[in-house]
């Protein structure tokens, strides 16, 4: 199953994603090259902000989308 683009992740789940070292990823986040939010001393991170990292938003979205129509259309039938 495709992951939903408003799916949160943590700084560890995030750098699971990347196949980086979760440090990698908290210096990322302070830096502002990876975008999330930090909220009571914990990063929160979409997977479209994972996404927009990588440069693969557009196409992980369109993806979704199809995804989504797909998972309508079964559910008609």
């Amino acid at each position: 199953m495709i992951m939903p683009p408003d799916e949160t992740l943590s700084a560890r789940e995030a750098a699971e994603l990347l196949r980086k070292s979760e440090r990698q990823v908290q210096r990322y986040l302070t830096a502002g090259t990876l975008n999330g939010e930090r909220k009571n001393g914990r990063w929160k991170i979409t997977a479209l902000d994972v996404w927009n990292y990588q440069g693969i938003a557009e196409e992980m979205q369109e993806i979704w989308v199809k995804y989504c129509v797909q998972m309508a259309q079964n559910d008609a039938a």
